[in-house]
């Protein structure tokens, strides 16, 4: 069978499958509705917050001064787990008196005594976030690709712990408590737009004799 026929034989197989998947899906939306057959997406962090209003709640039970640091996984800024950054002294020093920013006197008082401390102090930078996404709308233009709506909504919080001696001396909170957005993708020919570059690739890709 020579290339060309087996690429018609490949264009007749897809088109039979989508006409079965067509029928297919048309007969569920009769029957009970296919929109809750769209796949749905979650991504979290490395950390035990369901929630940006749980970490700031964790975030407001740190005392500095008083929270000791063997307490901190209890509120779920544990150390040992991932996504989150050891800071030293040179990093916290960088963080907090940047290049073009705050002067060394205008620091508060935690701040100047952990890098002063230098190795007998730590820094901890935690970044929760959670991520999902919903795909909206039918499920026959979704599958066949004429039409795909994408809802994903995120937050995002990152907590900064100065510890020494054993105690949270310093912290410092900030976060983007939820961002929406909406994708829209449409393909007027659906299914045969990538059809289309695939024959267009297995064409020039074919040997010619």
């Amino acid at each position: 069978m020579g290339p060309a026929m087996k690429r018609r034989d490949a264009h007749n197989k897809l088109v039979s499958l989508l006409s079965f998947l067509l029928l297919a899906c048309t007969s569920l939306t009769m029957l009970a509705g296919c929109g809750g057959l769209l796949p749905d997406q979650k991504a979290a962090s490395a950390s035990p917050f369901e929630s940006y209003d749980q970490v700031v709640e964790a975030f407001d039970q740190i005392v500095p001064g008083m929270t000791q640091a063997q307490d901190l996984p209890n509120l779920g800024f544990d150390a040992r787990t991932g996504n989150v950054d050891v800071l030293s002294y040179l990093n916290i020093e960088e963080r907090f008196l940047p290049a073009a920013g705050v002067r060394w006197e205008h620091l508060n008082p935690a701040v100047q005594a952990c890098i002063r401390a230098e190795s007998y102090c730590t820094g901890y930078a935690f970044h929760p976030s959670r991520t999902s996404s919903k795909r909206m709308g039918a499920l026959v233009p979704d599958v066949l690709g004429f039409e795909r709506i994408t809802s994903s909504e995120r937050w995002s919080a990152d907590v900064i712990l100065l510890v020494m001696n054993g105690r949270v001396i310093h912290k410092v909170f900030s976060g983007n408590p939820r961002t929406q957005n909406l994708e829209d993708r449409r393909q007027p020919l659906g299914p045969l737009q990538d059809l289309g570059g695939a024959l267009a690739r297995a064409a020039s890709s074919a040997p010619s004799y």
